[in-house]
């Protein structure tokens, strides 16, 4: 029920290889659904966070066959204090879609939540609980990567034109990509990218065209710049794209060698640069050998990369000062064969432009698209939080960022 506080059993043991303490936030009852990585998805003091979830069983689906990313179902959305993993219901009879955490985010200060529900984009004050209607979305379009700049006022996400996929049943689950990605990335959906203005109440047009556009994020100190992609497989797209919304100027931001690098996973820094992953190769018949992360101005000066030994985690996010990552990867040693089981940190040695990666904790999530890590630093960077289905059901986990007791590269 709405308003109704939820106190999860919070568990806790010692990471067997570390012995860093990892806490389980949530009960394993249900399953929660974090926001995605490039999200805010914390207020501003770091003491709460959302998820969505199917708990309660209170969701009230308008129509059951809506196109879901990850197919887990639906769910209400919820605060969640992280000290004692006290949870809120801040929505009823909503259907909020899970799977990989695309649908929903705070707002930076943490007052207000914003999430896609039943064709309806809303806003839901997280002291009143009133929702508000902010624009109508109807289910032939997929709703993607909610972002949100520092002062509130403007919001962007991108709308998807959804297709019928003959070739879903036969991708391979544990795959990077979505099932069906290339049939999506040859089919050329219709996409829009666009900003709403939640001072004035309106939305406009940023981009559009024949590219399946994922990934928007708005740059945190500008509402006037957005990153976004043009997604499909790595080393066939080019990638990653900038716009300026009050002149129109949309430009590549690291042009790629067609079928020969991958620029991917793009996010904007909390100081306001992007950040992406990059990987090499110099014949199209072989596998990728060179990985590094890229840090880049808005305007495309002053790249920075940092290259890693072996293999890259999938997915990276940063601290405030940027000295640190974390990510769903931890390959110390040219022979590890499980390093995908493990959350890293990552110092970033900017005299040798290396990136120096740690073993954390065992996230041991299963690889599924749904299952995704995705792990980020709460804003004061001394903890870490991520999702994992280690224990049946998708959970929030906790660990304390203490580099002292990782297993260095």
């Amino acid at each position: 029920m709405k308003g109704q506080q939820y106190h999860f059993q919070m568990s806790s043991e010692k990471d067997p290889v570390t012995g860093v303490e990892v806490v389980r936030l949530t009960d394993n009852k249900g399953i929660y659904d974090r926001p995605y990585f490039t999200t805010p998805q914390f207020s501003r003091d770091g003491k709460y966070t959302l998820f969505v979830s199917d708990f309660t069983g209170t969701s009230v689906v308008k129509n059951p066959d809506a196109p879901a990313i990850g197919k887990l179902g639906f769910g209400e959305l919820y605060t969640l204090e992280l000290e004692t993993g006290t949870a809120l219901q801040v929505t009823q009879g909503e259907a909020i879609k899970m799977g990989h955490g695309a649908h929903a985010m705070m707002a930076p200060d943490g007052k207000k939540a914003y999430y896609y529900s039943n064709e309806l984009l809303k806003e839901v004050d997280l002291e009143t609980l009133e929702s508000k209607e902010l624009m109508w979305i109807p289910y032939s379009y997929n709703f993607h990567s909610l972002s949100m700049t520092n002062d509130c006022r403007y919001l962007a996400f991108s709308l998807v034109e959804e297709v019928t996929l003959l070739t879903s049943k036969f991708a391979n689950p544990l795959a990077e990509a979505a099932p069906g990605a290339r049939e999506r990335f040859f089919k050329e959906p219709s996409s829009l990218v666009i900003r709403y203005d939640t001072k004035l109440d309106t939305a406009e047009v940023v981009f559009g065209g024949h590219h399946r556009i994922t990934h928007t994020s708005l740059k945190p100190d500008d509402g006037d710049c957005v990153l976004f992609c043009h997604d499909g497989p790595w080393h066939l797209v080019q990638r990653m794209w900038t716009a300026r919304v009050s002149t129109d100027e949309v430009e590549p931001l690291i042009v790629q060698q067609h079928n020969l690098e991958g620029v991917v996973h793009e996010f904007f820094t909390p100081k306001g640069r992007i950040g992406a992953q990059y990987s090499y190769r110099y014949k199209p018949d072989m596998p990728f050998f060179m990985f590094a992360d890229i840090f880049v101005d808005f305007d495309g000066k002053n790249q920075e990369r940092f290259y890693y030994p072996y293999l890259r985690p999938g997915h990276v996010s940063v601290n405030s000062a940027e000295t640190l990552g974390v990510g769903d990867r931890a390959m110390i040693s040219a022979d590890m064969k499980d390093s995908e089981r493990y959350v890293s940190l990552i110092e970033y040695n900017k005299e040798e432009h290396r990136a120096e990666v740690s073993l954390l904790c065992a996230h041991d999530s299963s690889g599924k698209k749904s299952a995704h890590v995705h792990p980020v630093f709460t804003p004061d960077g001394k903890h870490i939080v991520y999702s994992s289905d280690k224990e049946g059901n998708l959970n929030i986990y906790m660990v304390e960022t203490d580099l002292t007791k990782c297993l260095p590269h």
